[in-house]
C-alpha cells in the first residue's frame, strides 16, 4: 500500500485496512454465536467495507492523479497499465472464489441460488441496476470497486478533453462528479420500509455507493495539492472524522431510515476520509505492528475466505453448548486466516508479480497499489 505520491509502505494505511477486515469478519461471524450471545455487531452503523472503499479511492485515485500530472508515457498506455495492475491484483482472487461459491451452492454446502443470472457475476453486473440476490453476497463491494477502476480514469480523461482544462482541475471535477451523482441518486430514492431493504437496494448497489470511493480520491487530490496543510491539519481532521463517524453510526437504525439512505453513507465515507491525513503520515511500523501488516496483506483474501468457511462451520453450532459454539467460532477465525494466507501466498502474489512484466511491455513505470 502506497501513498498517492510515493512508493514507501505506510503503516497507518495498514492499520486502516486491518481494522476494516477485522470489523467485516467480526460482523459476519455473529451467526456462529447467535444462539448464546445474541449481540449482533453487524447491525451497528460502522461499516468496515466503507474503509476499504475510501482507502481504494485514496490509493488508486492518487495513481490516476500522478499519471495525469507527471506525464511521461502516453495517456492510453498509462491507462492500460493502471487497469492491468488493478486487474492482476483483484480479478484472480475474485474469479477463484466466484467458482468456489458456485461449487458450494451447487453441492448444497452453502445457501444461495444458481440460475441464468449467475453469468452477471462474471462481468460485475450483479448489482449494477438491480439488487444482489443469488449468492456470493460479499461480491457486491468488489463490483463497486471494479466499476470505479474502470470508469474513473476514463471520466478524468473525458473531463480533461471536453473542457480543455489542466489535469489537476479535470481530476477534481471528475472526483466531485463521482461524489455528487451517487448522493443525488440516493436523494431521489424512496425511503425503504426497513433496514434490510435499505441494505439490499441502496447500500449494495453500484450507482449508490461510488461516492464512498470518491471521497478517498478527493483526499488523494488534497494530499497532492496541499502536502504541508495535509500534515498540519492531520490531528484536527482525525478528531472531526472520528466524531462525525460516531454520530453518524448512532443514527443508523430502523428509526432513521431516511437519514440512513440519504445521508449516512456519504457522511461515513467523508468521516473516514478525514482520518487519512493522520494515518497516511504514520509511516514507521512500531514494534507491535507486524500482525497489523500481516492482516493488511491478507485482507483481500480474508474478505473472500471467511463467508464460504462460515457456511461450512455454521452447521457445527446446531444444538451445541456455549463452550462448543465458542470453539467453533475460534476455529472458524483460525481457518479463515490460514486459508487467506495460503491464497495470498500461492495464488494472489504470483499474479501480482506479473504486473511489472506488463508495465515494461507498455513502457510505463508506476508503483503498484
Amino acid at each position: 500500500m502506497e501513498a498517492p505520491h510515493g512508493s514507501a509502505r505506510i503503516f497507518g494505511l495498514d492499520v486502516m485496512r486491518a481494522v476494516a477486515i477485522l470489523w467485516v469478519v467480526l460482523s459476519h461471524g455473529d451467526d456462529l454465536l447467535a444462539a448464546h450471545w445474541p449481540l449482533r455487531p453487524g447491525t451497528t452503523g460502522f461499516d468496515g467495507v466503507d474503509l476499504f472503499f475510501v482507502l481504494s479511492g485514496y490509493l488508486v485515485g492518487g495513481l490516476v492523479l500522478r499519471a495525469c500530472v507527471q506525464g511521461g508515457a502516453p495517456w492510453h498506455r498509462q491507462l492500460l497499465d493502471l487497469w492491468q495492475r488493478r486487474w492482476f491484483r483483484t480479478l484472480p482472487n475474485y474469479y477463484l472464489f466466484l467458482l468456489l461459491n458456485i461449487t458450494l451452492v451447487a453441492a448444497g454446502l452453502a445457501p444461495g441460488l444458481l440460475n441464468r443470472n449467475t453469468a452477471a457475476y462474471f462481468v460485475f453486473l450483479q448489482n449494477l441496476w438491480k439488487p444482489l440476490d443469488l449468492f456470493f453476497w460479499e461480491s457486491w463491494s468488489l463490483a463497486v470497486e471494479e466499476w470505479f477502476y474502470l470508469l474513473f480514469p476514463v471520466l478524468v480523461l473525458l473531463v480533461r478533453s471536453g473542457l480543455r482544462t489542466d489535469a489537476r482541475r479535470a481530476y477534481l471535477l471528475a472526483t466531485l462528479a463521482l461524489i455528487a451523482l451517487p448522493a443525488l441518486y440516493r436523494l431521489a430514492l424512496p425511503v425503504p420500509q426497513d433496514l434490510f431493504t435499505a441494505d439490499l437496494y441502496v447500500r449494495k448497489m453500484v450507482p449508490a455507493r461510488l461516492d464512498a470511493i470518491g471521497f478517498g480520491a478527493l483526499a488523494a487530490w488534497a494530499h497532492v495539492m496541499f502536502p504541508l496543510v495535509w500534515r498540519q491539519v492531520r490531528v484536527a481532521c482525525a478528531v472531526v472524522g472520528a466524531v462525525v463517524l460516531m454520530l453518524t453510526a448512532a443514527f443508523v437504525d430502523a428509526g432513521h431510515l431516511a437519514f440512513v439512505v440519504r445521508w449516512s453513507y456519504g457522511l461515513s465515507a467523508l468521516a473516514m476520509a478525514l482520518l487519512l491525513p493522520l494515518l497516511s503520515t504514520w509511516s514507521l511500523r512500531p514494534w507491535w505492528g507486524r500482525p497489523v501488516v500481516f492482516l493488511s496483506l491478507v485482507s483481500y483474501a480474508l474478505y473472500l475466505t471467511h463467508l464460504p468457511l462460515r457456511s461450512l462451520f455454521l452447521p457445527m453450532t446446531d444444538g451445541v453448548a456455549a463452550g462448543g459454539a465458542l470453539l467453533v467460532y475460534v476455529l472458524w477465525w483460525a481457518s479463515a486466516i490460514v486459508l487467506a494466507w495460503a491464497v495470498h501466498r500461492w495464488w494472489e502474489r504470483p499474479f501480482m508479480a506479473l504486473r511489472e512484466r506488463f508495465s515494461r511491455r507498455l513502457a510505463v513505470s508506476a508503483p503498484s497499489a
